[in-house]
């Protein structure tokens, strides 16, 4: 895993993650360093929303705004008494990344990806969840019923009391590689 990984995952409880995550070739990017459009986009209309706060609020989303990126987007809702995070809103190109329409599943029972990716997701969106601040990912993935892709993908907190994060919002650009 890289270094800047290992930057924002201090805690223990994450090397797992860390170690899987890197198993499957995905790593932590820069916000700086996003090279997707749909990314830089969607990192600056959080900012927009945001303000000076620390996060914006699910309800102020606006997606006439970001219409365009739809078919990219997911939405995770976190619940956290017991914690779980479940898919609320997948666009139609992460449903034809994945393979299957998992919303409103759990991030835990969707199995859509290789090994322990699902386990990966859940403790990435968990994260950000618990830093409270967005963050993007690249890197290739196998998925199993699309083989090996490259993907490029930023995670945007929302909360609705301004403390506690209740949605990620996700944007994501992937793109078939050809099999190994």
């Amino acid at each position: 895993m890289t270094q800047l990984a290992e930057d924002y995952y201090r805690s223990e409880d994450y090397a797992d993650v860390l170690a899987e995550a890197d198993a499957h070739g995905i790593a932590f990017r820069r916000l700086k360093e996003l090279e997707e459009p749909l990314c830089r986009d969607m990192l600056s209309y959080w900012k927009e929303l945001r303000g000076v706060r620390a996060m914006p609020c699910p309800g102020e989303i606006d997606p006439v705004r970001f219409a365009r990126h739809m078919p990219n987007l997911l939405m995770v809702q976190v619940n956290w008494q017991p914690f779980d995070l479940t898919y609320r809103l997948l666009g139609g190109d992460i449903v034809n990344a994945h393979g299957s329409n998992f919303r409103g599943r759990c991030v835990l029972d969707s199995a859509s990806h290789t090994g322990r990716f699902s386990e990966v997701l859940f403790s990435f969106y968990k994260f950000v969840a618990e830093q409270k601040r967005p963050y993007a990912v690249a890197g290739t993935m196998e998925y199993t019923a699309r083989g090996p892709v490259s993907v490029e993908g930023v995670y945007l907190p929302f909360s609705l009391d301004g403390t506690r994060v209740d949605r990620i919002l996700g944007a994501a650009v992937s793109q078939e590689l050809p099999c190994r």
